[in-house]
């Protein structure tokens, strides 16, 4: 950018930024990992991690959603709940600010895994079109490139007609029907693991790709021989060759909302004696990374969340000693002017005058009688609202705020006005984050899906109209011009129904 004004420069540097995520926060564990957490436009956290290997690989871990509405309930990011689906820009923005920086230093962004924060599938068409532009625009192989899923079914399908050569890894966990939905609960919203293993055999078939099973071992629970023995059948049933499947052993990584601590490394190693030498199917304990530094899925957002509210409780409790004191008066009340130091003598000196009869005896906290100016101005009185209309007010916003300000004294809850000065999706909102699990807000979602696909529906209908030659009116085309807005929040509410 030398060719540009130094001046310009200078402004650009100070005003314009590249790309929408703000790095809220960045870690650096001892063994190299490095864990960021960025805030979105609109006050959502996600997280990327970049983890250097010894063999001179560097993968991105990078997320698909802020939070998650999977439910899992070992995962810090399941226990947050969703709050929306991430564009593929803010996905494929993640992964270029890695590879740029490497590519500063001389290296090389070789591999990324979309097992961050969110469920990949969930929020497909995203995903697959950041996919494209990490392929395309950054050069990072296909076969580089795994997606991880909870086991979305409907979209695995989907990922079967895909021209790209990703991977697929599924996060298994459980190998019974009934352990695997209590500790993932999509498991029974998707059809359960007969469902989810019929499926994951048609797309071993239709890809002829090797498929990785994710295990988070955790102590005590998922770690026994025995289950080795259970998970090596269940795979051996579905005719899963032990050439195209691959089981992918983690230790946990704990979280403040999990009891659950990670397997030793006694058990770990009897686990994958079982599956290697039993039924001959290769497993490889992974090295939890980043373990100083919570660079687990979600947990560093987590722990940062934890610390605001901290902070929030410390603020609250300084600003209580400020409070009143309770059962003190608060109108009609006389209190002393004069500063307390005139009383430290015990020698007080009493004013020269004489009290009259008539004044009543004022000390401090005394309640004293007091009465109404005739010129005051009665709030409750609707003759006098008229008093409160600026006649200098330029339109009806600005009348209707003033009255919504009036009614607010007087105890009346009114809603505010709302204004055009700046779209809604360019303010920070307070989002509330929703689980597959929620029953109040699944049905929620329902009647939102079933009035937006009404609206585009009727959207269709005008878009055929007006390639028929007929001319839409004002009101048709701002209906026309939302498709793509109710599209994507469609996507969104679809994400908790499927």
């Amino acid at each position: 950018m030398s060719d540009l004004p130094l001046k310009l420069r200078t402004v650009l540097k100070e005003r314009a930024t590249i790309g929408s995520l703000h790095l809220e926060i960045e870690q650096v564990s001892n063994d190299g990992t490095r864990k960021r957490a960025y805030k979105l436009h609109d006050g959502q956290m996600i997280e990327s991690v970049l983890m250097p290997y010894e063999d001179g690989r560097r993968t991105a871990c990078i997320s698909s959603q802020a939070g998650c509405a999977m439910g899992c309930v070992f995962c810090a990011t399941g226990q947050m709940g969703f709050a929306r689906q991430l564009t593929s820009e803010e996905i494929f923005e993640q992964v270029a600010r890695f590879a740029s920086e490497l590519k500063a230093d001389g290296e090389r962004l070789s591999n990324v895994v979309m097992m961050g924060m969110g469920e990949p599938l969930a929020n497909y068409r995203n995903v697959i079109a950041a996919i494209r532009r990490m392929n395309e625009d950054l050069g990072i192989g296909a076969r580089k490139i795994t997606v991880s899923t909870v086991g979305v079914v409907p979209n695995i399908r989907k990922l079967m007609d895909e021209d790209i050569q990703v991977r697929l890894a599924l996060s298994l966990h459980c190998a019974t029907e009934e352990e695997r939905t209590a500790l993932l609960p999509a498991n029974k919203r998707y059809g359960g693991l007969h469902e989810l293993m019929t499926t994951i055999k048609e797309y071993i078939r239709v890809k002829r790709q090797r498929v990785t099973f994710e295990w988070a071992l955790i102590e005590g629970e998922n770690d026994s021989p025995e289950v080795a023995r259970t998970l090596g059948r269940l795979l051996k049933t579905y005719d899963i060759r032990s050439d195209m499947s691959h089981v992918n052993l983690i230790p946990l990584n704990p979280t403040g909302g999990y009891g659950g601590g990670p397997s030793g490394r006694k058990n770990v190693a009897r686990f994958v004696d079982v599956l290697e030498r039993e039924f001959g199917i290769s497993a490889t304990p992974r090295m939890r990374r980043g373990i100083d530094i919570d660079a687990g899925c979600g947990q560093l957002t987590q722990a940062n969340e934890k610390k605001k509210e901290k902070e929030a409780a410390a603020a609250a409790a300084e600003l209580s000693k400020f409070a009143e004191p309770a059962g003190l008066p608060m109108v009609g009340v006389y209190e002393d002017d004069e500063s307390d130091d005139y009383n430290d003598s015990s020698d007080e000196i009493e004013p020269d005058f004489k009290e009259s009869s008539n004044e009543p005896d004022l000390r401090h906290g005394s309640v004293v009688q007091f009465s109404i100016d005739d010129l005051a101005v009665d709030l409750d009185d609707e003759d006098g609202a008229d008093d409160f209309i600026d006649p200098t007010y330029d339109d009806d916003f600005e009348i209707a705020e003033a009255e919504r300000l009036i009614a607010l004294i007087k105890g009346v809850s009114l809603q505010p006005v709302q204004t055009d000065v700046a779209p809604v999706d360019a303010l920070p909102q307070e989002v509330k984050s929703t689980s597959i699990i929620d029953e109040d807000n699944i049905r929620d979602a329902k009647k939102r899906r079933k009035k937006l696909l009404k609206h585009l529906k009727a959207i269709n209908k005008l878009k055929d109209m007006q390639s028929n030659g007929k001319v839409l009116n004002e009101e048709q085309l701002e209906k026309v011009a939302k498709e793509k807005e109710w599209t994507l929040e469609l996507e969104s509410v679809e994400h908790n129904l499927m």
